[in-house]
């Protein structure tokens, strides 16, 4: 019982999801066709209850031919008393005319034969007259039922002809049905193909767009590349501009030693032999970092970090170079020596 009744459920919701996913032809339809699937439905019961009633009329025709053949041996039989008595009472006439021609008295028991033989054919002529009524309208019924067939039968032969006409009527319906539902199906398969292409043309128009706002992006990176690449290539210019300055410096200092005394000029010379390695320092650094410049190199990290060591030794160095200018004799001799070697630690770090 259970699965019977899972098995209704489920015929229930495929029929309800196939009415769902019905074309709006075959919503349309659906009515009209269930109106005239009833109408033919009703027609055949309508023509089942003229079969009845014909049947039942036809029943009281045979009633009726049994009361016409009844009437018809009563009239004779009528016919034939009637005329039995009035040859009786004829001759019982004749019989008294001719003893009252004769006086002859009649006797009182004839006298009351011939009254109750009166009484009897007024009876009689009474029987017939209500025998007579009764025929006629026996005969106004036998129209009536004759003409109550003819109407039966002539609704009957419309009820078959109706009959008739409604299957092939629903036989056109259920053709132009099928072949208008193949239509439906096939404009249903045509639509969902184009939707299927139109969903497709949406995504690579979608990868397109997404392509094209990389390939934004990636401009805007090449733009910033060439902004940093720019800027770096200033900060180039600033270090040999630095380093030009560092020359300078180094030429003053050598002049400046040659004309302190010879223990300043030892701590000089020491001093300027921490200032050769912090300058090659420097351009080894400097040479490290202006090589070949790739779009990958520039854009990371690295490239940032050794242009911030470049000027912090450009700084040490500019730091050192003005205390090297500073007037010799405004302090003891080791003072400079300390100061030169503070730079040189400096520089190191």
């Amino acid at each position: 019982f259970l699965a019977t009744r899972g098995r209704a459920e489920d015929l229930d919701h495929q029929l309800a999801a196939a009415a769902n996913a019905a074309s709006p032809f075959v919503l349309f339809s659906q009515p009209k066709y269930e109106v005239v699937h009833h109408q033919l439905d009703s027609t055949r019961k309508e023509f089942a209850e003229c079969l009845n009633a014909l049947q039942e009329r036809l029943d009281n025709s045979r009633e009726l031919e049994a009361c016409r053949l009844r009437y018809h041996d009563l009239q004779l039989r009528y016919r034939e008393a009637v005329s039995e008595f009035q040859d009786r009472i004829s001759t019982l006439e004749a019989q008294l005319a001719t003893a009252s021609f004769f006086g002859v008295i009649v006797p009182p028991d004839t006298a009351r034969r011939i009254a109750d033989l009166e009484s009897q054919l007024e009876r009689s002529q009474y029987d017939l007259k209500v025998e007579r009524d009764r025929q006629s309208s026996l005969a106004s019924e036998h129209r009536e039922s004759a003409t109550s067939h003819k109407a039966a039968q002539a609704e009957v032969n419309r009820l078959k002809a109706a009959i008739e006409r409604k299957p092939r009527r629903f036989r056109t319906l259920r053709d132009n049905y099928e072949r208008r539902l193949k239509v439906a199906d096939n404009t249903i398969a045509t639509h969902s193909a184009e939707l299927d292409r139109l969903q497709d043309q949406k995504s690579r128009q979608d990868l397109e767009f997404a392509l094209a706002a990389l390939q934004q992006e990636r401009g805007g990176l090449v733009v910033q590349r060439d902004e940093l690449l720019g800027q770096l290539r200033e900060l180039f210019m600033e270090v040999t501009d630095l380093r030009a300055e560092r020359d300078q410096a180094q030429e003053r200092l050598s002049s400046i030693a040659s004309l302190l005394p010879s223990t300043l000029g030892h701590k000089r010379a020491r001093s300027q032999s921490d200032f050769p390695a912090q300058s090659a320092r420097v351009s080894k650094v400097a040479r490290s970092t202006s090589g070949p410049f790739t779009g990958g190199a520039l854009s990371q990290g690295p490239a940032s970090t050794a242009s911030i060591e470049v000027l912090s030794v450009v700084a040490a160095s500019q730091k050192s170079e003005r205390l090297a200018s500073s007037p010799p004799f405004t302090g003891p001799p080791d003072h400079i020596s300390r100061s030169a070697r503070s730079t040189a630690k400096g520089g190191r770090a």
